[in-house]
């Protein structure tokens, strides 16, 4: 048995830096243009999906963070915000993702509630309910098991991880691993072949033998609360994860889970050209302080 899954997460549909379609007319008849960073997101969004779209995608999980939030309730106090009614948010996350169901029309659906500053499960649930059209449960972690008897392949979904620094970013995902070995050995649990998680909104992976966690990129640009301590720390991973999944490795002893990444770089911010003229002609110069 083998099946593909798509993981998308950390969407932020409501943020300015989130994922936002052209032309949304929100619930009072506004129409929002996205701005230059958004048409940049939503066309390199666009171009995964049409990536992704010759496999065969069997099961779709939204990991979390599909909506920014709330205004006060986020860390940036929805400074950010292009949409402020949760309403708004809700129908704009609906077209979103009918982008995806579109491309993938026979794909399961699994939602899993992200950080409570962002959404609620019933929000989610709110828009799963829109976009498939009946009522989806919403978890906080969601295990899927698939593969015939005695070849039993569980993969743990959860939003939230650690955040650890740049050199180190493998970290908190590689202590993933090791809780669910200490889930067997102590609680009897069953044993997940991969643990994915997302919040992070950077992209690495960490095999442990048979093992595999990792933590999915965003579809956020950078904002002012990432930047805040510095512009070049937390630059985001843009993107989304493919897992594949094969039941016939587990009598090997290797992971019966495999990946591939869709990463695109984040883009820099504009650079201001010093040999610019002035509209009168003259040339721009540097003005220190006197």
């Amino acid at each position: 048995m083998q099946k593909k899954i798509l993981v998308l997460n950390d969407l932020h549909v409501g943020s300015a830096y989130g994922l936002f379609p052209p032309a949304f007319v929100d619930t009072e008849g506004n129409v929002h243009e996205y701005s230059k960073g958004q048409k940049w997101l939503w066309d390199t969004f666009i171009q995964a999906l049409n990536r992704i779209q010759p496999q065969p995608i069997d099961v779709i999980v939204v990991n979390g963070d599909v909506m920014d939030g709330k205004p006060g309730k986020n860390p940036n106090q929805s400074q950010d915000c292009t949409l402020h009614r949760i309403e708004d948010q809700r129908e704009c996350a609906v077209k979103v993702l009918e982008e995806v169901k579109s491309r993938f029309p026979k794909a399961a659906w699994y939602f899993v509630q992200g950080t409570p500053n962002h959404e609620t499960a019933a929000d989610v649930a709110q828009v799963a309910f829109m976009l498939l059209g009946e009522k989806t449960p919403v978890r906080q972690t969601l295990s899927l098991q698939m593969g015939r008897p005695g070849r039993e392949v569980i993969l743990q979904f959860h939003h939230e991880t650690s955040f650890t620094s740049g050199p180190t970013k493998s970290g908190a995902i590689e202590r993933d691993i090791v809780n669910g070995f200490l889930a067997v050995a102590m609680d009897g649990w069953k044993s997940a072949a991969c643990v994915i998680r997302a919040h992070c909104h950077y992209f690495v992976a960490v095999m442990r033998k048979n093992k595999l966690g990792i933590v999915c990129p965003c579809w956020q640009l950078q904002t002012p609360f990432t930047r805040k301590s510095s512009p070049d720390k937390t630059i985001p991973d843009i993107g989304c994860v493919v897992l594949s999944v094969d039941d016939a490795l587990v009598e090997f002893g290797t992971c019966p889970v495999g990946f591939q990444e869709y990463i695109y770089r984040h883009p820099q911010s504009e650079m201001v050209a010093l040999d610019e003229e002035e509209p009168d002609g003259t040339p721009l110069t540097l003005i220190g302080n006197e």
